[in-house]
């Protein structure tokens, strides 16, 4: 993501108010697209056009909320894997491999997630709708398109579009709406879930385009066998990714079967008294992504390329003074971007009772936000953490770091569940996500402090 940071930096240091808003508008789409995606789309069809919902409002909240999470969770870890290869080949300037890569890999993750999705449902009743077949189709192509724009994402950052990711995500959203809406009239909730299915296909053909026009495919990848052999060497790479999003999703589906009700006619389970303020405190963390893009890795990566550098034509005393400045300027930067989150949580926490209602949200649920809130600080801060750890490839670390994450908010959230303490949703999140943080922040602390003989040692050995 650095080099994106880069351009949004370029674009602020022409100076104005519109910089500073196309700035901030490009680095929301692209850190947190499709989620805002998601969350806007519920919000504006639930608030403004809930009559096309009416067969099922819940059945279809609990679709859309079990994609995003489940695309995630199974995927997450070949998110990053892939990830890696296609930043090798953009590396060796093999853009049109890069291409054919994207695109091969999105074709295996269409199929594989739609034949999961239509297993999944098959045990589900939609007799009571008018249109089953429909809805149960519409909600398969919805997952198969949520993962294929986790894909788009995994290449967004290497646009310098930012109008055209805005629009691609802009009219997406806006066709899912009204898709929803007018579909929805005519063909119930089938018709509500194949708009907005269509809404998201949009935005990820919108992105594809962009992409494919940049990286043209160029011959043929065998990505299967590619990806088995990154697997080899990467597996701690994938094991990270994986542990993060089941440490990020865990809590919830605990609490979905623990505590939650199933939608009419399914397994399905949701807990609103869990999953919505946790929704929307999860939202708090944008602005500190936007920060991160902007500043924080723009700042490591050169850091640790003048670092990297250094240890090619520098005397010794040069290469310490450029390993300092790079462990100085990191826990700089985590100093400024920490109290700048800070900043932002804790004016949340202490409008908690007056925002809520705005929100929609029952203000019974003020503490589970504010311990929330806390708990979405801490893992931000983890997530920046682990990404510093990818960048020096402290790779076992950082599976160790999401690991700790994972289980501690298994264990904690299992506990909550079993002894019925409702009233402590949220504690796990917050627990695995403070004590995963010192974790992590002790591997990068001697990590960046051993960095050069890491290095050495590293490539004398390869």
């Amino acid at each position: 993501m650095a080099g994106i940071g880069f351009e949004l930096q370029r674009v602020l240091r022409k100076g104005g108010l519109g910089s500073v808003v196309q700035v901030a508008f490009a680095g929301v789409m692209i850190v947190a697209g499709p989620w805002l995606m998601s969350i806007g789309g519920i919000f504006f069809i639930g608030r403004f056009a809930a009559p096309a919902l009416g067969e099922g409002q819940r059945l279809f909240i609990t679709i859309v909320v079990y994609s995003y999470a489940f695309s995630l969770v199974l995927f997450g870890g070949f998110h990053y894997l892939f990830t890696r290869v296609v930043a090798d080949q953009i590396y060796e300037e093999k853009h049109g491999e890069a291409g054919a890569s994207l695109l091969v890999f999105s074709l295996l993750v269409v199929v594989v997630a739609g034949v999961v999705a239509w297993a999944a449902l098959t045990p589900a009743s939609f007799a009571s709708l008018t249109h089953p077949m429909l809805f149960r189709a519409a909600s398969v192509g919805l997952f198969a398109v949520i993962n294929l724009l986790w894909v788009m994402m995994i290449f967004v950052s290497l646009l310098k579009r930012f109008a055209g990711i805005l629009l691609a995500y802009f009219s997406g959203m806006t066709i899912s709406v009204v898709g929803a809406v007018v579909l929805g009239e005519r063909w119930g909730l089938g018709g509500a879930m194949s708009g907005f299915a269509i809404g998201q296909l949009v935005a990820a053909m919108f992105l594809a385009a962009l992409l494919l026009k940049k990286y043209r495919p160029k011959g043929f990848t065998h990505l299967p066998h590619v990806l088995s052999r990154y697997f080899g060497r990467y597996r701690y790479l994938f094991g990270s990714g994986l542990l993060y999003f089941w440490g990020i999703w865990v809590d919830k589906i605990v609490f979905w079967f623990g505590f939650g009700s199933p939608a009419s006619g399914t397994y399905l389970r949701l807990y609103d008294t869990y999953d919505v303020p946790v929704y929307f405190a999860s939202l708090t963390m944008i602005p500190g992504l936007v920060y991160f893009v902007v500043v924080l890795e723009t700042d490591f990566y050169l850091r640790l390329m003048d670092f990297l550098k250094s240890l090619q034509m520098r005397t010794f005393a040069r290469i310490q003074e450029r390993k300092y400045q790079l462990r100085n300027g990191m826990r700089r930067g985590l100093r400024e971007q920490s109290l700048f989150q800070g900043i932002i949580t804790v004016a949340l926490v202490l409008l908690a009772t007056q925002l809520l209602p705005i929100l929609g949200v029952s203000s019974s649920q003020t503490g589970i936000f504010r311990i929330l809130l806390i708990a979405v600080y801490f893992h931000f801060l983890l997530l920046t953490l682990i990404t510093f750890l990818l960048y020096i490839e402290l790779f076992l670390q950082a599976f160790v770091s999401a690991l700790v994450f994972f289980g501690l908010n298994l264990l904690g959230s299992l506990a909550t569940a079993y002894l019925q303490l409702a009233a402590w949703g949220g504690v796990s999140y917050l627990l695995s996500a403070v004590l995963a943080s010192i974790v992590a922040f002790v591997f990068l602390d001697i990590g960046t402090r051993r960095l050069d003989r890491l290095i050495l040692a590293r490539y004398s050995s390869g």
